[in-house]
C-alpha cells in the first residue's frame, strides 16, 4: 500500500493564493472568509487530495472529533445489522464519530456515498461494496484515506480485506446434503452479481461435481432479490413433477422465502441456509445455518482500520475466516 506524500496545509494556501490561516479557516467552515475564498481553498483542497489528520487531531486535542465512515448494503438487514455492533464495539474504546449508509447494492450510490464521505473529511471507510469497479477510491488511498474491505472484496484498488471462507464453507454444506442421500438439491441465490453469491453457488456447484450430480438450471435461482418472485420460484420447484429433496440457500433472504415457501407448500425439507438466525419462521422449520460471523466481520474490520490509523504500513492484508455451522433444530428440541 505505497502511498504519494500527503498534501499538506501549505500547499492547499499556496494552491489557492492565500495565507495558511485563512486556508485553514476555509477548510474548518469558520466565519469571516469570504465566499469566493473559500470556494477557491475548497477547490484547491479537492484537486490536492488534501486531508487534515482529524485522529492525529483528536487525539492531540482529547476531544473525539475524529470520523469512520461505513458503507454497506442495508442498514434493516440482520446481517448488517449485527455487522455494525461489532464495528461500534471496537471503536468505542477510541470514541471516534462512526457514520453509516447504505448502497444497496447500487454501485453508482456507494460511489456518491464515498465522495460525500470524503468530502467531510472521515479518516477511514470501512465498506461492503456494491457490485462494479471501485478503482475511484484509488487517489484518495494514495492521499492517505484507509479503506478497508469487509465482507466482499473491493475490486479495481488494494486494500485490507477482511471475509469468509465462502466457497469452502457452501461447498461441505452441500456435501453432508449428498451424504444424507440428497441428489435434487435447489440452490436459492438473491443476486448473482455479487461476490458472496458468486463463491457460494460456486461451492454449491463444487459439491455437486465432486458427487458426479449433474446440475438441474430448474432448480437454481440466481435473481430473488424480489421476495415475492423468490417463493413463487420456490413453490414452483416445489409443485414439479421431480422437485426438490433439500434445499440450500446462499442468503438469509432467500432462506427465509424457502421456509415461507415451504410452509404453504405443506412440505419441509432439509435447509441450509447462510447467516439466518433471526427470523420466527426459525421455530418452525429450522434449518441448519452456516455461520459467517458479522459481528467478528466488524470487529476485525474496525480494528485493522485503527492499525493503519495508528501508523502501520506495508502491503494490503487479507484475514479469511472460516465459517461455523449452527444447527437451529438441535437447539430447540427438535
Amino acid at each position: 500500500m505505497s502511498q504519494r506524500s500527503r498534501p499538506k496545509l501549505a500547499d492547499v494556501a499556496e494552491r489557492a493564493g492565500v495565507s495558511l490561516k485563512t486556508a485553514s479557516r476555509a477548510l474548518n467552515g469558520e466565519y469571516g472568509v469570504a465566499p469566493a475564498t473559500a470556494e477557491k481553498v475548497l477547490a484547491a483542497a479537492r484537486e490536492l487530495g488534501f486531508r487534515p489528520n482529524l485522529l492525529a487531531r483528536s487525539l492531540a486535542s482529547g476531544r473525539p472529533s475524529a470520523a469512520i465512515g461505513l458503507i454497506i448494503a442495508n442498514v434493516a438487514d440482520p446481517f448488517f445489522a449485527e455487522l455494525i455492533g461489532g464495528v461500534e464495539r471496537a471503536l468505542g474504546a477510541r470514541d471516534l464519530q462512526l457514520v453509516i449508509a447504505s448502497h444497496h447494492d447500487d454501485p453508482e450510490r456507494q460511489q456518491k456515498l464515498v465522495r460525500a464521505l470524503v468530502e467531510r473529511r472521515v479518516d477511514a471507510l470501512l465498506v461492503t461494496p456494491a457490485p462494479g469497479d471501485a478503482s475511484y477510491l484509488r487517489d484518495d488511498i494514495d492521499h492517505g484515506l484507509v479503506v478497508v474491505s469487509l465482507d466482499r472484496p473491493l475490486v479495481g484498488v488494494e486494500v485490507d480485506t477482511v471475509i469468509v471462507e465462502n466457497r469452502t464453507g457452501s461447498a461441505n454444506a452441500v456435501r453432508e446434503l449428498i451424504a444424507s442421500g440428497h441428489r435434487r438439491i435447489a440452490a436459492l441465490a438473491n443476486d448473482p452479481r455479487l461476490w458472496t453469491m458468486q463463491e457460494r453457488i460456486a461451492g454449491y456447484r463444487l459439491a455437486l461435481g465432486e458427487a458426479g450430480i449433474a446440475e438441474d438450471p430448474a432448480l437454481v435461482l440466481l435473481d430473488g432479490a424480489d421476495s415475492q418472485v423468490s417463493r413463487r420460484r420456490i413453490a414452483e420447484m416445489l409443485a414439479s413433477s421431480d422437485p426438490p429433496t433439500a434445499i440450500f440457500a446462499a442468503h438469509n433472504a432467500t432462506g427465509r422465502d424457502a421456509i415461507r415457501a415451504m410452509r404453504a407448500a405443506a412440505r419441509e425439507l432439509p435447509l441450509v441456509v447462510f447467516d439466518e438466525e433471526s427470523d420466527p419462521d426459525l421455530l418452525v422449520t429450522p434449518p441448519l445455518v452456516i455461520q459467517s460471523d458479522p459481528t467478528r466481520l466488524g470487529r476485525v474490520a474496525a480494528e485493522m482500520a485503527l492499525e493503519r490509523l495508528d501508523g502501520l504500513s506495508g502491503p494490503a492484508r487479507l484475514v479469511v475466516h472460516q465459517v461455523g455451522r449452527h444447527d437451529v433444530a438441535r437447539e430447540i428440541g427438535r
